[in-house]
């Protein structure tokens, strides 16, 4: 379950949230929309605790998965080379196979 008490964020004069609490229960979907600037990419910071909140609390389990919807992250790496990035022990070999291919002979 992820918590939200009292939380207050603003960006100089522009208030985002003002004094928000909710509860999100595990197995449940929620769905965050609003206009463009009115604070959803930061309320998801939040939560993921990528952000601290300047006024409040965000309280979370130990363990959370989380997806970043960066279009532009992975625009240097081929596609299969990102699909094996989820792996990340499989992802290290296959790193540690490549730079011993390219050492000096």
């Amino acid at each position: 379950m992820i918590s939200v008490a009292n939380v207050s964020m603003r960006y100089g004069s522009k208030v985002l949230f003002d004094d928000v609490t909710t509860t999100f229960s595990p197995g449940r979907r929620y769905g965050l929309t609003g206009p463009n600037g009115s604070g959803k990419s930061t309320f998801m910071k939040l939560l993921t605790g990528e952000l601290t909140p300047q006024k409040g609390s965000v309280s979370r389990p130990p363990k959370l998965g989380v997806l970043s919807q960066d279009q532009f992250a992975y625009d240097a790496f081929r596609v299969v080379d990102t699909v094996i990035m989820g792996n990340k022990r499989l992802w290290d070999i296959l790193q540690e196979r490549e730079r011993l291919y390219n050492l000096p002979s």
